[in-house]
């Protein structure tokens, strides 16, 4: 018997999970999957890069899987997944396939960006799951092309940023569309009072779920930040590329007019790179994405846009240009690296950890940790970012949800 299989999930899934390289679950996982397989609402909190889509996934793909209606004629949707941005939709999809292979379940995703006429035609036959984002569903529900009357699992999945979106009417007629008797879960990588008050609002009996520690997967991170003008950043980047020497970073900025900028800059200097910000049309972003991934290319300069629901494979660095206005979003932006993962060592990350440990004889003292409870082999990324006066009063805040001191220094080069 694996240890999955003392959660409680079937052989189908097992078998799935093993395929993935998948040994043991991650702590949100073991303490999730038997809370919403025991029918729960469920209120859980688990910092980005510990495995959360499989932790609220793998128990309701498992409750699905006891009633096939693949006979049907027309499927009822009975989960929905609602997500705040199409690129997670996107994820949330590609891992329901991972993790739901030969389970006979349908599912849809729908988001902005295409034409609703398109994704109107899917619902033809119905679909066990449904994974939207708040507007297109809202736009969808007015066609009457399906109905959520038989929804038994309602999830949120990064829920801080679903009620922090200023779309509570939207919330509020999803909600009313919904059946009173289904399971409610919620999960976040943050906490917050409004999250709080949303979950004491909408959950019955909730059980609280909690990862083990501060925030395992930053633990795996170094940070280093720098005090730096932001006429200054442009030069400061270029130099900081030349020394890292990297092949593959993940570059954030405030706004879509400093992507298109900052990747033209980069590419007249010789640095191989595209930008992804909203008004870039769906199938454009994609493509960059892809090619990001496949290492088509060198450095992908995005807005918060990429900061959630992106896994990206053997990223070592992410480098903040701009820090976010809300500290609680370094947290999802850093995490697109040191991500957890099926296997214990990523290799690529491993070697990059191997080559900046090489260089630190002829680096100066910033390429270090400055964290001394991690030794060099548990760091899996790391995180660099330029600071400007009227933001440095985010640092103490972001070290606070980091849970360790991080110290703002003057820039070495």
């Amino acid at each position: 018997m694996t240890i999955f299989a003392k959660l409680g999930l079937n052989k189908t899934i097992q078998a799935n999970l093993d395929s993935l390289g998948y040994k043991k679950p991650t702590d949100i996982q073991s303490k999730s999957i038997g809370a919403i397989l025991s029918g729960s609402d469920t209120y859980a909190i688990a910092p980005t890069g510990t495995g959360k889509t499989a932790a609220y996934l793998l128990p309701i793909l498992q409750e699905l899987s006891q009633i096939d209606f693949s006979t049907e004629q027309i499927r009822p949707i009975r989960a929905l997944f609602l997500v705040p941005t199409r690129e997670l939709a996107q994820q949330v999809e590609q891992s329901i396939m991972k993790y739901g292979k030969d389970l006979r379940l349908r599912t849809i995703s729908v988001f902005g960006g295409i034409r609703i006429e398109s994704q109107t035609k899917r619902f033809k036959r119905g679909t066990d799951i449904l994974v939207a984002t708040p507007k297109r569903l809202i736009d969808l529900m007015k066609t009457k092309v399906f109905n959520l009357a038989e929804v038994q699992h309602f999830i949120m999945d990064e829920a801080d940023r679903l009620v922090g979106m200023g779309i509570t009417r939207e919330l509020d007629k999803i909600l009313a569309a919904l059946p009173k008797k289904k399971q409610t879960i919620l999960f976040s990588a943050t906490d917050s009072k409004t999250l709080n008050q949303f979950s004491l609002d909408h959950l019955a009996n909730q059980k609280i779920v909690k990862a083990d520690g501060e925030q395992p997967a930053l633990d795996k991170i170094k940070h280093t930040m720098f005090r730096c003008y932001r006429d200054d950043k442009d030069k400061n980047l270029f130099k900081l590329l030349e020394l890292l020497n990297c092949d593959r970073a993940l570059i954030f900025i405030r706004t879509k007019k400093d992507v298109d900028a900052l990747t033209e800059k980069l590419n007249q200097k010789g640095f191989s790179s595209e930008g992804i910000h909203n008004e870039i049309p769906l199938k454009e972003r994609k493509l960059s994405l892809a090619g990001f991934k496949n290492k088509s290319f060198n450095f992908l300069i995005a807005t918060d846009i990429a900061s959630r629901g992106l896994d990206i494979d053997d990223l070592y660095y992410v480098i903040n240009y701009d820090l976010p206005t809300n500290s609680n979003d370094y947290i999802h932006r850093v995490g697109r690296t040191a991500r957890t993962g099926a296997s214990k060592k990523n290799t690529a990350q491993e070697a990059a950890r191997k080559q900046l440990s090489q260089k630190e004889s002829v680096l100066p003292v910033w390429a270090a940790s400055n964290d001394s409870k991690n030794t060099p082999s548990d760091i899996r990324g790391h995180a660099y970012s330029f600071v400007s006066p009227e933001q440095e009063r985010l640092v103490s805040k972001i070290s606070e949800l980091v849970g360790k001191k991080i110290q703002l220094e003057r820039i070495p080069f």
